[in-house]
């Protein structure tokens, strides 16, 4: 997925950074436990993919969905509302693809995240992410 400005929301991004402007370091800590976490969120949604754990599904997905639009990822988010749907639905036929899609879309935003704030937002090596 190639990094465009729809990998994250300009007007959502930029009250962020208003909000942060007397502590830029606290966005990009932010940024980063975001990323770190939406990585973890990721694995524990393939495992309830892959147990049809549906009640998981739903929970995770609906977690990551939240805090992706605080950070105004907004394709992640739409895909982890497709991926709550199909939880709630007990559906698990494309699921796995939608991981993917889901996977691929939070690697723009962590490449956009790198271009407007540089390398400090990616979670330190060895972590989950």
């Amino acid at each position: 997925m190639p990094v465009t400005e729809d990998s994250l929301a300009v007007e959502t991004f930029q009250r962020l950074e208003q909000a942060a402007s007397a502590d830029p370091q606290a966005l990009a800590d932010l940024c980063r436990d975001y990323l770190l976490e939406a990585r973890r969120t990721l694995q524990q949604l393939s495992a309830a993919v892959a147990q049809k754990d549906a009640v998981q599904l739903c929970s995770r997905a609906h977690y990551l969905r939240g805090s992706s639009l605080v950070i105004g990822a907004t394709v992640v988010a739409s895909c982890c509302a497709a991926l709550e749907q199909m939880g709630s639905n007990v559906e698990f036929r494309d699921a796995a693809l939608l991981l993917e899609k889901t996977s691929r879309a939070l690697d723009a935003v962590a490449a956009e995240l790198v271009r407007r704030l540089g390398r400090a937002v990616l979670p330190a090596k060895g972590s989950a992410a």
